[in-house]
């Protein structure tokens, strides 16, 4: 189903790393403060990518079955598109690989790239409900798969 190439991940939380507060827009062009968007008190999964990008293509379907997976819990997907590309070339695209109901946040300006690390796409990071990186993978990976559900039902558990 997927190229060759694509990763199977078997994702096991690192050291708790603050996220960084940087300015994105949602796609009204309302400016937001990532960090602020991330720190909810869910666990989120955050998706860096671009219309560019053919991994970050092949990806998102497997995002959006994370997100259907999770609906009903305290766990958001959102995507970020790191590209120039305008509000209504990032729908049709969203909606061409079928992940139309996925958040989008856009990055013109790549304004993410230091603070977060981002040296290439796709970068995948997961936010904890304290608003801490605890896992990042740079490349394709089918993010519906049973190892990635329940490392993330496990950061889903209470704490305690």
């Amino acid at each position: 189903m997927f190229a060759h190439g694509a990763a199977a991940i078997e994702p096991e939380a690192g050291p708790p790393t603050p996220i960084a507060s940087v300015t994105v827009q949602d796609l009204a062009g309302n400016e937001l403060d990532l960090q602020a968007a991330l720190t909810t008190g869910e666990v989120v999964v955050l998706n860096f990518w671009a219309t560019w990008c053919a991994p970050c293509k092949q990806e998102m379907p497997t995002l959006a079955s994370l997100d259907e997976i999770f609906a009903d819990r305290p766990l958001r997907v959102v995507t970020l598109a790191m590209d120039r590309a305008g509000p209504e070339a990032l729908r049709a695209f969203m909606a061409e690989v079928g992940a139309e109901r996925l958040e989008v946040l856009r990055d013109p300006i790549m304004a993410v790239s230091g603070p977060y690390a981002v040296r290439g796409l796709p970068v995948t990071i997961v936010v904890d409900r304290d608003g801490n990186e605890v896992y990042r993978h740079a490349g394709f990976a089918d993010w519906s798969t049973p190892a990635v559900v329940e490392f993330l039902e496990g950061l889903l558990e209470p704490v305690g």
